[in-house]
C-alpha cells in the first residue's frame, strides 16, 4: 500500500480511496500501485466487495500526459501495454466493484471506472466525460470493450463520439451511473450496494463475470498491442 491509496474495511467491504496528487491521473507508478491492490483485494477472502472513491475535486482526471512526456518510445509502448492489463484486471475482478465517484472522471478515469460493477455520481460536483475526440487521441480496442461491456454500445456511441461532458443526473440520464446524490450521500449508498452484493455467491458472481468478459479479454489481449504501435501519441 503507498500513501496514494488508503483503504478501509466497513463489515466485509474494503473502501479504497485514491489520493494521488489532486487528480489522480494514472502514471506508470500509480496503474502499477492500482494493480497490485486490486490484486491482493482479489485474493483476500475477508472481502467481499470493493468500493473506489477519491479525495478531491476529481476522481481521475485521466492519463498523467506530463509523466507520459518523461517517457521513451519503449517505456510508452510498455505503459499503454499496462494500462491494458489493467483494464484487463477490472472487467475480470472477481468480487463487486462499485464507483463512488467522488468528482470529475475524464478520459482514463471515466473509461477505467466504465468497467465497474456500479456507479454512482454526486448532483454537486463532477463531470464524466471522454474527451478523445477533441483531443485528438483515437480509444485502443480493449478501451472500447470495457466501455461498450460498462455502458452498451449505444450509450458509449452517444457519450465517446460526443465528447460531452455530463454532470451529476445527466450522467445518470445518458446511461453512465447508476445513481447522483448529494455528497453526503455518496459513499452511503455505494456501500449499501456494495453490502448487498456481497451476500451473492461469490463463485456464482466470480464465474459469470469472467464468462461474460472472454470476449473483452480477448480484444485486450489480441488487438490492444498492435492497436498501440499505430496509434499517433502526440504529446
Amino acid at each position: 500500500m503507498t500513501n496514494w491509496l488508503t483503504r478501509e474495511m466497513k463489515d466485509n467491504v474494503a473502501v479504497v480511496t485514491m489520493g494521488r496528487d489532486k487528480d489522480n491521473r494514472f502514471s506508470g507508478p500509480f496503474v502499477d500501485a492500482l494493480r497490485k491492490e486490486l490484486a491482493e483485494l482479489a485474493q483476500d477472502d475477508t472481502v467481499r466487495a470493493v468500493v473506489i472513491t477519491g479525495n478531491d475535486k476529481f476522481f481521475s482526471n485521466g492519463l498523467d500526459l506530463d509523466w507520459m512526456k518523461t517517457q521513451g518510445p519503449r517505456e510508452l509502448f510498455g505503459f499503454l501495454m499496462n494500462i491494458s492489463g489493467f483494464l484487463k484486471d477490472t472487467v475480470l475482478f472477481p468480487k463487486p466493484l462499485i464507483g463512488a465517484i467522488s468528482g470529475h472522471a475524464f478520459g482514463m478515469g471515466a473509461i477505467w471506472s466504465s468497467g465497474f460493477d456500479y456507479r454512482y455520481v454526486r448532483l454537486d460536483r463532477g463531470w464524466v466525460c471522454f474527451p478523445e475526440m477533441d483531443i485528438n487521441i483515437p480509444f485502443s480496442p480493449g478501451m472500447i470493450a470495457i466501455c461498450e461491456h460498462g455502458l452498451g454500445k449505444p450509450v458509449f456511441r452517444t457519450m465517446g463520439f460526443s465528447s460531452t461532458r455530463y454532470a451529476g443526473a445527466e450522467a445518470v440520464d445518458v446511461g453512465w451511473a447508476h445513481g447522483a446524490v448529494e455528497a453526503d450521500k455518496l459513499l452511503p449508498t455505494a456501500l449499501e450496494t456494495a453490502s448487498k452484493m456481497a451476500k451473492k455467491g461469490a463463485d456464482a458472481f466470480r464465474l459469470t463475470k469472467e464468462f461474460w468478459a472472454a470476449d473483452v479479454v480477448n480484444i485486450m489481449e489480441t488487438r490492444d498491442a498492435d492497436a498501440y504501435k499505430r496509434i499517433p501519441l502526440k504529446l
